[in-house]
């Protein structure tokens, strides 16, 4: 638990590291800047096309409204974290440094094409572009995984790491399959179940499974929490896992009752979950920061996710009811619950790699309380999750005007905390902090 705990040293000394250990201390905080400047750019756009989604969400800007967060504020962060943390689970550097730079290359690249091909409405553009970024995942699955394989079994978080990136290979290539059929046709059945397949794939397999080991992992100690025997919570992985496979097995090939099923005992495993997550959270003893509350409201958030997306199993989303709560199921699921976590955690997270580049680097030392700034970080929380409440609630009563104002209030939010992050992750590519300045 030590090596995910804050660290506030005095004094750094030249730490005489290669170059090839510097560029894998800053690869981290590269991925950090990528994800919020996706973030920024998906949340200007939000307001704009909350209107639309609610018309129906399967349409060019949505779909790259959607991958905007997903793939690049979402994974792009995740891969910050496991860069930074993958090492120090396994006890080994990163095999492979000399690949960071490309895999880093492809990934702008294939996210950034993939994104913009979809608001072009070009398919044989994004399932291009795809390409690059699976390459770009798989080079970055050859550098993580060797990390945490001897773990896996034993603990959650190496586990859950290497099923995680497993399944973010699985989505990646579903997602190419199904942008290829629709220039080739290769894939028969029906286009939302396919759809809800790779959503499935991504969201329960590669996301929240990443949330859940490394959660279970660092969050006792960033939020006050008594100590726990996580390693014995990672049947929580398998669980995980297991309805990811199978859910989307389910859409993907078999009957309605079968997917009823698989749904099922997704939301019950996401459930259990959750309450894990509650069991962390301190009881009437004060809370440090603002992580726990974002924990708090993200596993609330997930909750959400799960009936919505139990209820657009039962409406369908084809029906104009059923467009509605798509809105909702993705606004609690990708903003609400994964969202919530990233910010969260990010208050702990990136001041550590920061850290941990200045170190490298030989640079002055900063206290993480230098890094970044606590204040201002109630006016996030209460605009970012005000804001989805409101969508969530004016999309249910198909009220497009107040939904555009909750999306204004989250950008809102986000903007405030983007500035912050940008600032603090700053302080690994300059050398004087601001104190020390002449």
């Amino acid at each position: 638990m030590a090596d995910f705990a804050d660290e506030t040293p005095e004094k750094a000394q030249p730490s005489g590291r290669s170059r090839s250990e510097i560029r894998a201390a800053r690869i981290a905080v590269d991925y950090f800047v990528i994800a919020t400047i996706y973030l920024i750019a998906g949340m200007a756009a939000l307001p704009w096309l909350t209107t639309p989604m609610l018309d129906y969400f399967y349409q060019p800007r949505i779909l790259a409204l959607v991958h905007t967060f997903t793939i690049g504020w979402i994974t792009a962060a995740i891969i910050g974290v496991l860069y930074r943390y993958a090492p120090a689970l396994g006890h080994k550097p990163l095999p492979y440094p000399r690949l960071l730079a490309p895999q880093l290359i492809l990934f702008l690249i294939g996210s950034s094409g993939v994104i913009s091909h979809f608001a072009l409405g070009s398919w044989s553009g994004v399932w291009s572009a795809a390409i690059v970024l699976i390459a770009s995942l798989i080079l970055f699955a050859v550098n993580i995984v060797p990390c945490v394989w001897a773990g896996v079994g034993r603990g959650i978080a190496q586990t859950g790491v290497a099923f995680a990136v497993s399944f973010l290979l699985a989505a990646a290539t579903l997602g190419f399959l199904l942008a290829l059929d629709k220039s080739v046709g290769i894939i028969g059945g029906n286009l939302l179940d396919n759809l809800a397949a790779h959503a499935n794939l991504a969201a329960i397999g590669w996301i929240a499974i990443t949330v859940c080991a490394l959660s279970q992992r660092m969050l006792p100690a960033f939020i006050g929490a008594m100590a726990i025997d996580f390693d014995r919570r990672r049947w929580l992985v398998y669980a995980l896992g297991g309805s990811a496979i199978t859910l989307a097995a389910a859409l993907l090939f078999a009957g309605q009752i079968i997917v009823i099923a698989a749904a099922i005992f997704a939301a019950l495993s996401i459930v259990v979950f959750v309450m894990s997550i509650f069991a962390m959270i301190p009881g009437r003893r004060p809370m440090p920061g603002w992580t726990a509350p974002h924990v708090a409201a993200g596993a609330g958030w997930a909750l959400l996710a799960v009936a919505s997306g139990l209820a657009l199993l039962a409406l369908g989303g084809d029906s104009m009811i059923g467009a509605h709560v798509a809105v909702v199921y993705g606004a609690a699921g990708l903003l609400g619950w994964f969202g919530n976590f990233i910010i969260g955690m990010s208050y702990h997270l990136f001041p550590g790699a920061v850290a941990h580049v200045r170190s490298a680097k030989g640079w002055p030392s900063m206290k993480f309380a230098e890094i970044e700034s606590p204040s201002g970080r109630w006016m996030i929380f209460a605009g970012y999750n005000a804001g989805l409440a409101i969508v969530s609630a004016s999309a249910l009563a198909s009220q497009a005007a107040l939904a555009e104002i909750g999306a204004a209030l989250t950008a809102l939010g986000t903007a405030i905390y983007a500035l912050a992050t940008l600032r603090a992750l700053s302080f690994a590519y300059r050398r004087q902090p601001p104190a020390l300045r002449p």
